[in-house]
């Protein structure tokens, strides 16, 4: 029968017994490891820094991420698992979550938001990284290359539908961006600009010897662009006669005039264009099929305990 049990963690200052100060209790143990409430909570936080709402959601959900993540752990340590460079994958790895912001500081404003420190950010990280190496190393790795072939071109052959590109069609796209902290006046003159270059380009002038004439007086951007034809875009661009420009398109950040130069019609894709990417696909199903077994088995076999009895009534609620 579980019991609820209290395991106090006490920090004691200056040796004095009277100025313990509690700072954390376990929630849970996995074998040898106990998982505290804060590592439960920066869970739930970490969740919701990186956009994984289904762990946001429960405290069940994330208790239950890091008791599998415990016996990943724990087996990787026995077996030594271990991550090269292992500062400079961690920072390459926050700094992919950091991109998820618009600058440094919206960042450190969301960390500071969800009340998490950076290092235990680095330290989730890290796990992670010994996460999807063990998983890689014992069951993605280990998945029959000959067996995972063989059954990527069956499912090629059956499901070719999936690999059909959309018609799409390639442009050029010449971008006028107004700045936003000008003037009206500069503002009018900026228009008036580019009304004028418009006029020259449906005149027939090429698109180089037009940016070349107003690279100096507008902020602008050109591209050759391929899009989907379905987009609105893309529509406009393949309603245009070739090689007829569109007049001057309003745009969130100013103008954009589009020439279109052709449209790629919709092909099948061949099973050597898609071979690396189903027989990864496969791969993983596979790979994910054998890790829950391993796992299921471990938790079955394993020691692990939830201690908390808010936590316990959540989880046989939610199972």
């Amino acid at each position: 029968m579980r019991r609820s049990i209290l395991f106090l963690l006490l920090l004691y200052i200056g040796g004095n017994v009277d100025a313990q100060v509690l700072i954390d209790s376990v929630v849970a143990v996995v074998n040898t490891d106990a998982i505290t409430r804060s590592e439960l909570e920066n869970e739930i936080r970490i969740a919701a820094l990186v956009g994984k709402p289904t762990v946001e959601r429960s405290k069940r959900a994330a208790l239950e991420t890091i008791i599998n993540r415990k016996f990943v752990l724990q087996e990787s340590e026995r077996i030594g698992v271990v991550i090269a460079e292992r500062d400079d994958r961690v920072t390459r790895k926050i700094t992919e979550i950091r991109k998820r912001f618009a600058s440094n500081t919206d960042f450190q404003n969301a960390l500071q938001q969800h009340q998490l420190e950076t290092e235990a950010l680095r330290g989730w990280v890290y796990e992670q990284l010994i996460y999807d190496e063990y998983f890689r190393r014992k069951f993605f790795n280990a998945v029959s290359s000959a067996a995972v072939e063989r059954f990527a071109k069956s499912y090629y052959d059956t499901n070719k539908a999936k690999f059909v590109v959309s018609p799409t069609v390639t442009f050029n796209s010449l971008l006028i961006v107004v700045p936003e902290d000008i003037s009206e006046t500069e503002k009018q003159d900026v228009v008036n600009r580019v009304q004028k270059l418009s006029t020259r380009l449906q005149q027939g002038e090429t698109f180089e010897t037009v940016r070349e004439a107003y690279e100096t007086q507008l902020s602008l951007a050109f591209e050759v662009l391929t899009i989907e034809t379905d987009t609105p875009l893309g529509t406009l661009v393949t309603e245009l006669k070739t090689p007829k420009r569109s007049q001057l398109l309003v745009v969130e950040n100013g103008y954009r005039i589009v020439e279109r130069i052709r449209v790629n019609p919709e092909r099948q894709k061949e099973y050597t264009e898609v071979r690396e990417e189903i027989t990864e696909r496969v791969r993983q199903t596979q790979a994910e099929k054998e890790f829950e077994t391993w796992l299921n088995r471990e938790k079955e076999e394993g020691t692990w305990h939830i201690l908390d009895d808010e936590l316990t009534q959540a989880w046989n609620g939610e199972r």
